[in-house]
């Protein structure tokens, strides 16, 4: 073999070798078949469990179960548990009651078979935020400003109470019904210190056991 044959048959010997490096030869006959085509693994997505329903505690014509317009028999199968009126006043009586804050019905002295005809809740003489909430979010130990952000077209007036003495009210009307919340303040106090809805509220805040 001449020079330039070898120098040829070297040549084309190192070209093959490159393509095989290369991966670009086709695999001897006899070699392993290239593997099955991989599929891509399943992902799940988990929808986030929807928020819970914020119930309000109380509305403008009920609290929590108990609605106005029912007697104590009614209220007590309502809320589940037995309610009744104080024994030296029949008429008026705690629907709720913890060492934070205190609920009652107050019904017409004489139309007790009538059923309630306002819910009254007042603060409690220890400092707590844990008071009742309607559906806007205020109530007892509210500010001011709140309830009033909460119902632009309330009414704002004054109030002197032979018990309870000198108040500012806010009142809102209930569009759907005869019933309203009248929140009540002392004057140059900045949080809500009582507050009754029902068609009867706003006419008194003391002594509503016994009278005057």
């Amino acid at each position: 073999m001449n020079r330039l044959s070898t120098i040829t048959s070297l040549g084309t010997a190192a070209l093959f070798a490159a393509v095989l490096l290369a991966g670009c030869a086709p695999l001897p006959s006899g070699g392993d078949e290239p593997g099955e085509p991989t599929t891509p693994p399943t992902v799940t997505v988990t929808a986030p469990a929807p928020e819970p329903e914020v119930v309000p505690d109380f509305g403008f014509t009920f609290f929590h179960e108990a609605t106005l317009g029912s007697t104590w028999e009614e209220m007590s199968d309502q809320l589940n548990y037995p309610v009744i009126g104080m024994s030296q006043c029949p008429y008026y009586g705690p629907v709720w009651q913890t060492e934070a804050a205190f609920t009652g019905a107050f019904f017409d002295p004489d139309g007790l078979t009538d059923g309630a005809t306002f819910f009254y809740s007042m603060e409690a003489f220890i400092e707590t935020n844990d008071y009742p909430r309607n559906a806007e979010n205020v109530g007892v130990g509210s500010t001011v400003a709140s309830v009033l952000a909460a119902y632009p077209t309330a009414v704002e007036s004054d109030y002197t109470d032979l018990g309870a003495g000198d108040l500012k009210l806010i009142t809102v009307d209930d569009p759907s019904s005869s019933s309203k919340y009248v929140f009540a303040y002392y004057p140059g106090n900045t949080r809500i210190s009582l507050l009754q809805w029902g068609p009867g509220a706003g006419s008194q805040w003391s002594h509503l056991c016994g009278g005057f």
